[in-house]
Formats: structure tokens, sequence, C-alpha cells
């Protein structure tokens, strides 16, 4: 099955966001980002840390729900909203810890992932302030957006809840 993502989905995450996450992969080595190219930030910032990261993206013909999964410890990235609950799913059957950056408005809203969240035990790392995304390649078209955002982690984190601050 093909799943088209939104045009608005393609949002890029700054340096700060994928910085918060880092200390939450220290027992990690290889990390798998299924939704990136090679400019993206989590894999520049990633590599930088010292992981080996193996990053796969659509436009390169690499569907998530497709692509055989790569010998990997993690897998981390900001996915496509709009397709967030077959995303959620299809990761906890891959069964692997994970760090995905969502939208937390809403997030509990749907009966579908409010279910799949409460079966599966999920942690949050909540960023203050808010991410500002951006949608072009040199970072000058930003968006701060009306809602909260933050990490989605399975496998990850020591507690349920963490809070982190970006700049």
């Amino acid at each position: 099955m093909q799943r088209q993502k939104a045009k608005s989905d393609e949002w890029y995450t700054p340096r700060s966001a994928v910085e918060a996450i880092v200390p939450y992969l220290k027992s990690f080595k290889t990390i798998w980002c299924p939704f990136d190219t090679a400019e993206s930030n989590y894999v520049k910032v990633l590599e930088e840390h010292g992981f080996n990261v193996i990053h796969t993206h659509i436009d390169d013909g690499q569907d998530f729900f497709e692509t055989i999964v790569p010998e990997c410890d993690a897998i981390v990235s900001n996915p496509p909203y709009s397709i967030r609950d077959d995303i959620l799913e299809h990761l906890f059957t891959l069964q692997k810890p994970f760090a995905m950056l969502l939208n937390v408005s809403g997030l509990y809203d749907s009966k579908c992932r409010f279910e799949l969240l409460k079966e599966n035990p999920v942690s949050h790392l909540y960023l203050y302030p808010r991410v500002k995304f951006f949608n072009d390649e040199k970072g000058t078209s930003t968006s701060s957006p009306t809602y909260q955002s933050a990490y989605v982690c399975y496998g990850m984190l020591d507690h349920q809840i963490e809070l982190t601050k970006i700049s």
C-alpha cells in the first residue's frame, strides 16, 4: 500500500531539537533515520556525535513501510505527521527502541492512537520552547507552530516524562 505524505509534512527539524535527544541515545551505536536524506539535521548531528547513521527517505524510493529494516539499535526521526498513526503502529511491530518527534496536540485524541499508545509502553521527552521547524534547505522559512513538540519514545527514556530546554 502506497501512503502519500501531505505537502505540509515536509518540515525540517532544527539542530537544537536533534541535540535534545542525543543524551538519551548513548547506549546505541547505529541509528536508523527512516524519513531523512543525507542533508537532514538528524543525520548530520548524530554523525557528529559519533553514531553510525543509516538514512532512508521516500524521495529516494525508500518507503518506510516497505523498506527492509536495516541492522540498527534504534530509530530516530521527525516523521510526516499526516500518517503518524500508521508510522507508530509499524514502529511497534518492529520492536526496536525509537524516538519520533511529534506534535503532542491531539496525540491521544483518536481512539486508534489512544489504544496503540495505551498498549505500548511509551515515554515522552518534551521540548521547551516550541520547536521552530523550517521548510527550505537554507532554514530561512521557519514556522513556530501553535503546538508543543515532544519525542514519543519506546525503550529509550528512564522516566515516563522527561523535560528539556532547547536553544
